[in-house]
This record gives structure tokens, sequence and C-alpha cells, in this order.
């Protein structure tokens, strides 16, 4: 586990919101309160994606060691973008709907499996401590940043 103010810590702290999310949205009854689920998913993987894309992805550039994941990172985020504004226009009862949210968990789990073992590893090997926290201080002013505008973009 990073430390607490540190990026990895809050991204890790983001994977498990969502995951928590994925878990209820597996055992909820009804249309509203499905809905309600999903607002939560697409604001907070937004949120978070674009947080990353803005902070952690252009420090990761800075390092030999970690530029390998990029690609892979970007497209997966792409990949997760692309379900949620598609969903964001279906009824959760709806067959396309559940079919989404099944290939968004998939993508999304997979997205975290590969970044806090490898690509953390690999951050770990590059930056110390004092960048790490430095870099969780941007990434908390970013999401405080871009959060209206997420809002804005849900209504």
């Amino acid at each position: 586990m990073a430390k607490a103010n540190s990026i990895l810590a809050l991204i890790e702290a983001d994977h498990q919101k969502v995951e928590q999310l994925f878990t209820e949205s597996e055992t909820t009854k009804g249309v509203k309160k499905s809905q309600e689920i999903f607002n939560q998913i697409y604001k907070g993987l937004t949120l978070h994606a674009k947080a990353e894309e803005l902070v952690f992805y252009p420090a990761m550039r800075e390092y030999e060691e970690t530029q390998q994941y990029l690609e892979e990172a970007e497209q997966e985020h792409n990949s997760a973008k692309i379900l949620l504004e598609e969903m964001k226009t279906l009824n959760p009862s709806d067959d396309e709907f559940k079919t989404k949210m099944q290939s968004l968990k998939e993508t999304i789990r997979h997205h975290v499996a590969e970044e806090e073992s490898e690509i953390f590893d690999a951050v770990r090997e590059c930056m110390d401590d004092e960048e790490l926290k430095q870099l969780g201080q941007e990434f908390q002013d970013a999401k405080a940043r871009i959060e209206p505008e997420i809002e804005l973009a849900m209504a």
C-alpha cells in the first residue's frame, strides 16, 4: 500500500471506490437506483481518468521505465470513455446497458490490475516519495478543478 498522500494511494482509493460501485450495481434493483449508481461511476471514472491524464501520465513520460505502459493505459481509458458516453444515453434496464456495463467492468478491472501491479512497481523504481507526494497534490488539485465541468457534462 502506498503512503496516504502519494498519488499511488489516491489512485488506489479511486479504484476501490469504483469497485464498490460496480459491486453495488450488480445487486441493485430498480431503474432509479441503478441510474444513480451509474452516475456515480460515470463521474468517478471520468474525473479519475482526466486527472491521471493531466498529472500521472505526463510524469510517467519522463521515465524510460514507465513510458512503455502509457499506450495501453491510454487505450483502456479511451475504451472506458466510449462505453461511458454510450451508456449515458441508455436506460439501465436495457440489455444493451447491461452488456456495456459488463464490458466497462472488465476494461476497468483489467486496467486497475495492471496499473496497481506492473505500473506502480515501475513508478516506484523511478520516483521518490517526495515526487509521489507532489504528484498526489497535483492530482487532487486537478480533480477539484475539473469536477465542475464533469458535473455540467452530466446534466
